[in-house]
This record gives structure tokens, sequence and C-alpha cells, in this order.
């Protein structure tokens, strides 16, 4: 009797971390830790409806590029935590922002080139936002960032970047509909 043996013999291999969360329903918390190299998250909030009370927290860490996309398209009182650090390219957004009361807290540092954008939604009203956004680095780290945000009342901004030896360079845009808030941005 012949035995014919086959053995099937494969490796995976990931050199890249990605996720993508799409978050139905309120009084949730999505926690994202992405260790190693290269990394990539995207978290869409009231996608199919409000989302409320709900924290994201995103933790990318080490070599490689790093990408955090937030999507918050209607929700209240939602907190947003983005930390990238280490090597490589940071690049971190929060795309059609429309909600009230909602915490966006972006930070990061390291070595590699950092940007940030953070875009209100077409014809929304956000109200009492918060938005607090630091970039620091090293010797030849650009650091950017984009700010749009519309239909705006009583939001607080800060942003600060911190790079003795490269230019840094930002834009923001709010437009207010009644009471405008508190902005600021250090640029040392």
């Amino acid at each position: 009797m012949r035995y014919l043996l086959f053995f099937l013999a494969f490796s995976a291999w990931a050199a890249d971390n990605s996720i993508s969360i799409d978050q139905v329903g309120s009084y949730n918390t999505v926690v994202i830790a992405q260790d190693g190299t290269a990394h990539d998250a995207t978290v869409t909030l009231g996608k199919n409806g409000g989302v409320d009370n709900t924290l994201i927290a995103i933790d990318q860490k080490d070599s490689g590029k790093k990408i955090a996309n937030v999507e918050i398209t209607s929700g209240i009182n939602n907190g947003v935590n983005i930390l990238q650090q280490g090597a490589g390219n940071h690049t971190a957004a929060i795309q059609n922002l429309n909600g009230s009361a909602n915490n966006v807290n972006i930070t990061q540092n390291g070595s590699g080139n950092h940007s940030m954008a953070i875009t209100g939604g077409a014809g929304t009203t956000n109200n009492a936002n918060t938005i607090t956004a630091e970039q620091s680095g090293g010797s030849g780290a650009d650091k950017t960032f984009q700010l749009n945000l519309n239909g705006t009342n009583g939001a607080t901004v800060n942003v600060q970047q911190t790079n003795p030896t490269q230019s840094n360079t930002g834009s923001m845009n709010i437009q207010c509909s009644s009471s405008c808030g508190t902005y600021n941005y250090i640029r040392q």
C-alpha cells in the first residue's frame, strides 16, 4: 500500500497593523493599541444614527507610519484620544465632526513628520467641542495641521507645535454661529 503524503506549509507575516471599526450605539469604549511596525486605525461613530458618551482611544507606537482616522458623523459628549509616538510619519484625522461637547485630544511626538486634520461636517453645527493637539519631535520632523470648523458655538481649541530646528505650519478656519469660544495656536 502506498501513501501519498502532502505537506502544506505556509507562513503569514504582517508588518502592518490595520483595523477598521464602525461603532453603533452609545456608552461604549473602544481602545486600540498598536505596537511594532506601521499602524492604521479607522473608527466611525454615528454612521447609522447618533452615538453619544463613547470613548475612542488610539495608541500607536514604535517605528513606521502611523495613521489614525476617526469620523464622528453625529454625537454628543464623545471623547477621542489619539497618541502617536516613535519613528515614522504620523497622520491623524477627525472627519465630519458633528455634535456637541465632544472632546478631541491628539498628541504626536517622535522623529517622523506629523500631520493632523480636523474637519467639521458640511452644513453641521458643533457646540462646545474641545480640541487639544500637540505636535513635537526631533530635528527634521515637520509638523502641519489643518483645522476647519463651521457652524461652531463656544468651542475651545488649543494647538501647540514644538520643534526648534524645523519650520511648523498650520491652518485654522473657524466659522462661528454665535459665540466663538477660545482658540489659540502656540508655535515654539
